[in-house]
């Protein structure tokens, strides 16, 4: 959604224009709230046949966890975007030609 030639759907639109005024705290709480991308995003986890428990459980560093990884072109810096991370990762200096292979060489 911070790449104005990307066309998004409506409910990213939707949720692009609600969120427009919020600190990324509250645009996290926002996107985690919407039914919709929660469903979109937890139709990509691995299926395993074998589970055995109803509980709910909270990923550790060592657990494999499965989730989204962007790398992010901004003010001609590349950044990762990683939420087991502190924060954006900074991959150095690139340009509208050069972001994608750097991106390339780090995934």
């Amino acid at each position: 959604m911070n790449r104005p030639e990307v066309k998004v759907g409506s409910e990213l639109a939707n949720l692009k224009s609600f969120t427009a005024g919020l600190p990324s705290r509250e645009k996290g709480h926002a996107i985690g709230n919407s039914d919709k991308i929660r469903v979109a995003h937890n139709s990509f986890t691995r299926q395993d046949p074998f589970v055995m428990e109803e509980e709910t459980k909270t990923a550790t560093k060592d657990d494999d966890v499965f989730h989204f990884i962007s790398f992010v072109p901004h003010n001609n810096t590349l950044y990762e975007l990683d939420g087991l991370q502190a924060g954006p990762i900074s991959h150095g200096e690139c340009s509208e030609e050069t972001w994608l292979a750097l991106a390339r060489e780090q995934i």
